[in-house]
């Protein structure tokens, strides 16, 4: 399945093989992060790849734990658990996640990814304020 492989080569830090996973064109979103240096909009796999690169960049990845994987036709969605250390800081760093992905003709078309954003903007910029409850 294509999302397995996707989690497998984002863990396996295959930046050029994961952007390889995705059709010329694709539709992607995920949520801005306050301090992260990756793009915000990503539209073929030249960008796919610089967007995990940047990721890399910041957020040496350690692990992925993924939870569930909801399949239907040509959609899945995934849920887990990204771990990761700052390289800046050498802090760890772990994040929940949904990825949401569509597929045709076996490539990627559609990539949305929900994370914990205000998380991850804490663990790259220690100076975000925490949220008043």
């Amino acid at each position: 399945m294509l999302v397995e492989r996707l989690v497998a080569r984002w863990a396996a830090k295959d930046t050029a093989g994961l952007s390889r996973l995705f059709a010329d064109e694709v539709r992607w979103w995920t949520a801005p992060v306050p301090g992260a240096p990756w793009p915000a909009e990503v539209h073929n796999p030249r960008e796919v790849e610089s967007f995990f690169l940047a990721f890399r960049a910041v957020l040496e990845l350690t692990g992925i734990t993924t939870r569930d994987l909801l399949v239907d036709d040509a959609d899945a969605v995934l849920t887990g658990r990204l771990h990761a250390r700052v390289r800046a800081t050498g802090a760890p760093a772990d994040f929940d996640f949904a990825l949401v992905v569509g597929v045709h003709r076996g490539l990627i078309t559609d990539f949305r990814m929900h994370t914990d954003t205000l998380a991850i903007a804490r663990a790259l910029a220690r100076d975000v304020p925490p949220v008043s409850p």
